[in-house]
C-alpha cells in the first residue's frame, strides 16, 4: 500500500498526461518500422500509410508534449527575462576579465546583473526597499498610512518581490514623481506614460511614433524609447535596458581587462635564455601584482564596479542635459515652470523682477 497517496487530483492528472504522451511518443517511434511494401507497421497500432499516418501522428504527439512540459516556453523564457539573460551572459564574460576564482567571476555576474538594474532604473536603494525613484511600493502600505503608494507594506518582502519575482509597480502621478525625480519634465513624463502602454496599430506589426521618439513592436513585447526617462532605453516584456547601462557595463569590463593586461607579466620571452628570464626587471605591474598577491580579484572587481557606475551616471547626466536642452528649445515656458516653480522665481533668476507673465521671460531664456 502506497503510504505517500498525494490527493492533489489536478498534479496527478497533468503528471500521468504527460507520461502517457511521452511514452506514447518514444514508443511511436521507435517501435515503428517502414514495412517492404511502403507502409509503417508498428506495436501500438498495427500498419498504416506511412505517408498519412506515422509522421502527423508523432508530430501531433511531439506538439502536445511540449505543450504539457513548457519546454519551448523555458528556453523563449531565456531571452526574453532580461535580468536573468544579463546574468547568463556576464557570467561567460566575467572568465574574459582576468579573474581566475569561480566565486569572483560569481559576483562579477551578480554585480554586473545589480548594476544594469540600478542604471535602467528597475531598482532602487535597499534601504527603500529597492524601489526606484518615481515609482509606488510593489505592495504599499495602506493609503491611510501613506496615500501616494511609495511606503512598502515590508522592506524584505519588497525586495524579494522586486529581486526575486522580477515584480514592477506604476509611476507616482506627476507631483509625487517630480519630489524624487525633480530632473524629468512634465512633458517627458507624459509621453513616457504613453510610451509604457502603447502597442501597435491594428494590423500592423511595428508601430513608430515619431512625435514621442518611439516604437512599439509584436503587440508590446519590444518597445524602445529615444526618451525615456531622459535616458533611451529598449524594452523587451516590459523590462528596460537603458544606454547608460549598456555604457555602465561596457566600461565596466573594458576596465577589467585592461587592468588585468596591467598586471600580467610579459608573454613573449622568445629569444631569452632560461638563466636571463629571472633577471628581468619586473614590470610596475608585476610588482602591483605581487603585493596584491589574493587580492588581486577584488581589486579587479572594484575597478570594474567603479568604472561601471561612474560611466553609467555619467551617461545619464550626459542624457539629463539633452533632455533639459530640448525641452528648453522646444517649450521655454515648460522650461521655466519646470526648473524654477514660479513666475516669481523664474523672473528672479532671469534678472527680470518687472516681469508679469511667462511669455515675457520666454526671450531671456537661453
Amino acid at each position: 500500500m502506497n503510504q505517500d497517496t498525494n490527493h492533489n487530483y489536478l498534479t496527478n492528472s497533468l503528471k500521468a498526461a504527460q507520461a502517457f504522451v511521452g511514452r506514447y511518443t518514444t514508443k511511436l517511434k521507435e517501435s515503428a518500422t517502414r514495412a517492404p511494401w511502403g507502409q509503417y507497421k508498428s506495436e501500438l497500432g498495427g500498419v498504416r500509410d506511412y505517408a498519412t499516418a506515422a509522421a502527423p501522428s508523432v508530430a501531433a504527439a511531439g506538439a502536445t508534449l511540449d505543450v504539457l512540459n513548457n519546454e519551448t516556453r523555458q528556453k523563449v523564457s531565456r531571452f526574453t527575462n532580461l535580468p536573468l539573460q544579463v546574468a547568463r551572459v556576464t557570467q561567460d564574460l566575467a572568465a574574459t576579465t582576468g579573474l581566475e576564482s569561480r566565486l569572483a567571476q560569481t559576483v562579477a555576474a551578480a554585480g554586473a546583473a545589480a548594476i544594469y538594474s540600478r542604471l535602467s532604473g528597475i531598482t532602487g536603494p535597499i534601504s527603500q526597499g529597492m524601489r526606484p525613484a518615481g515609482y509606488k511600493a510593489v505592495i504599499p502600505v495602506s493609503k491611510e498610512e501613506d496615500p501616494t503608494g511609495k511606503t512598502p507594506l515590508n522592506p524584505a518582502l519588497e525586495i524579494a518581490m522586486r529581486h526575486g519575482m522580477f515584480q514592477r509597480s506604476q509611476l507616482l502621478p506627476y507631483q509625487e514623481f517630480k519630489k524624487e525625480r525633480p530632473d524629468v519634465a512634465p512633458s517627458t513624463l507624459a509621453q513616457y506614460r504613453r510610451y509604457q502602454t502603447a502597442k501597435p496599430e491594428a494590423g500592423k506589426i511595428v508601430s513608430v511614433d515619431p512625435e514621442g521618439q518611439s516604437f512599439t513592436a509584436l503587440g508590446g513585447l519590444i518597445r524602445g524609447s529615444a526618451k525615456g526617462l531622459n535616458d533611451p532605453e529598449l524594452r523587451i516584456k516590459g523590462t528596460p535596458i537603458t544606454a547608460s547601462a549598456v555604457a555602465g557595463l561596457g566600461a565596466g569590463f573594458g576596465a577589467m581587462k585592461a587592468a588585468s593586461k596591467f598586471l600580467e607579466p610579459p608573454v613573449d620571452i622568445r629569444g631569452v635564455s632560461l638563466s636571463e628570464v629571472g633577471k628581468i626587471a619586473p614590470t610596475l605591474g608585476e610588482q602591483v601584482a605581487q603585493k596584491l598577491g589574493r587580492a588581486t580579484d577584488p581589486a579587479l572587481l572594484g575597478v570594474g564596479a567603479t568604472a561601471a557606475l561612474a560611466a553609467g551616471y555619467g551617461t545619464k547626466k550626459l542624457f539629463e542635459k539633452a533632455a533639459e536642452r530640448r525641452v528648453k528649445k522646444e517649450d521655454p515656458i515648460e522650461y521655466l515652470k519646470h526648473k524654477h516653480g514660479s513666475l516669481q522665481g523664474a523672473a528672479q533668476a532671469l534678472n527680470q523682477p518687472g516681469a508679469t507673465s511667462w511669455q515675457q521671460l520666454v526671450p531671456y531664456v537661453k
